[in-house]
């Protein structure tokens, strides 16, 4: 008994089998220092995929970005103006650009403005599967446009996402919704078993 409470839980880690056979879409996330889980995608709607978990939460994400959530101890309840997401557009490597919007927490926290710059790192290879898939580093900086109804100790942080080189589509994202908070990394994992596909990359069935 106290090895099992005080041993870690270990990542989900699925093989490749799996996600190439799979009927639905799938996706990765790590909050903070918890063990990685599996959410499968539940709907999508009106440009919004709903990704839901063993423990009944649920991710709402457009492009890859978190818009909303339900089932944390202070959900994202509302984003606006995601239409104006740069995660939509087609940007330059070189370009920066920003953007702004009005976010409402679950916690009384209704209504703050936030604004992001953006900003391409240089092309980077990451490993999946065992295999490499070239992709563009997107930086994200957020600060808050206003003060804060409560004491905050930062009004600034940073998102990060990884685009596939060649589309543009989100394979993985490291989101911090608000600053002191526990991050998200999430990949993508069905997208990415989809662009190996695309490049015509020979997986192993039981890679991971």
């Amino acid at each position: 008994m106290l090895k099992l409470a005080f041993s870690k839980t270990p990542d989900v880690q699925l093989p490749y089998s799996f996600f190439s056979e799979a009927e639905h879409d799938y996706l990765y996330v790590k909050q903070g220092e918890q063990a990685q889980v599996a959410m499968a995608l539940m709907f999508i709607e009106q440009g919004q995929f709903k990704w839901v978990s063993a423990d009944r939460v649920v991710l709402v994400t457009e492009q890859g970005r978190i818009v909303r959530t339900v089932g944390l101890k202070n959900d994202l309840l509302h984003l606006t103006n995601t239409a104006s997401d740069p995660l939509k557009k087609q940007l330059s490597s070189t370009s920066t650009t920003s953007w702004s919007r009005i976010a409402d927490w679950q916690q009384h926290e209704y209504g703050y403005p936030l604004r992001s710059t953006f900003q391409y790192g240089p092309v980077e290879t990451l490993q999946f599967f065992g295999q490499p898939l070239d992709v563009v580093p997107l930086i994200e900086n957020i600060q808050y446009a206003a003060d804060a109804n409560f004491v905050r100790f930062d009004d600034k942080w940073q998102n990060r996402f990884w685009l596939d080189a060649k589309t543009g589509v989100v394979l993985k994202s490291v989101q911090t919704l608000v600053p002191g908070a526990e991050a998200f990394e999430m990949i993508f994992i069905s997208e990415v078993v989809r662009q190996l596909r695309r490049a015509g990359v020979d997986v192993a069935a039981d890679a991971v």
